[in-house]
């Protein structure tokens, strides 16, 4: 493609792999339309193995605070934001439904997401990234991409999406719990009312700006 920069990790070790994610210079995303230099993801065409990639994103996401000693505060976000959107098509977005890895696998490198807020987002202020992670990856039950009525894996993976984030919400971290209040309100899960409810009975004191944040979540009612 004009314009894009080939990159081929089929073989890369997780090292590699890591570096190709994070390793760049940072370059904030333009503004108003203006023709500025561009993140490196956005013009990034990759050859690379999805079986492979989910491993890796499994491994990276379980244990990741090795990162905040190899790589800028700036490039995590940078990279993180590379990670989940549909940019590049090895992203995390993009692998959770690749139809060549196995859901078990693809649940599983949802569910290890987890270890991510806990052992990074949670102690580590890095930018937007965290916040819009789930945005990302359930706003496809938002605006109708999916739907639990069709079953199958729109069902599985949503049931699958939750659980985790009610893991993410009893977090003793604010920015984790309005991430996973952030996902929630997108997701369109059933239970979405319950758990938020008892999630607001068991943190009385909780800022007022997040109570109404999750009431809002609560009636799916997020940007």
């Amino acid at each position: 493609m004009d314009g894009y920069i080939q990159y081929n990790i089929t073989d890369a070790s997780f090292e590699e792999f890591v570096a190709f994610l994070f390793n760049h210079e940072v370059i904030p995303v333009p503004k108003n339309g203006k023709k500025e230099p561009e993140p490196w993801y956005w013009k990034a065409e990759v050859t690379f193995e999805p079986i492979r990639v989910s491993c890796d994103y499994v491994r990276l996401f379980t244990n990741p605070e090795f990162l905040l000693s190899n790589f800028s505060v700036e490039q995590l976000d940078q990279g993180f934001w590379a990670i989940q959107s549909s940019n590049i098509e090895c992203s995390v977005a993009d692998i959770i439904w690749h139809r060549h890895v196995p859901f078990v696998m693809r649940a599983n490198c949802i569910r290890s997401m987890f270890y991510l807020f806990e052992k990074l987002f949670a102690t580590t202020s890095l930018g937007t990234a965290p916040h819009m992670w789930w945005d990302s990856l359930a706003y496809d039950w938002c605006c109708g991409n999916r739907s639990r009525l069709n079953g199958g894996e729109d069902e599985q993976m949503q049931d699958v999406m939750f659980e985790t984030l009610e893991k993410i919400l009893a977090l003793p971290s604010s920015d984790c719990q309005a991430a996973a209040l952030h996902g929630l309100g997108h997701l369109h899960h059933p239970e979405t009312q319950q758990l938020i409810d008892q999630y607001i009975r068991l943190n009385e004191i909780i800022s007022p700006e997040l109570r109404d944040y999750a009431h809002a979540a609560a009636r799916f009612d997020v940007m």
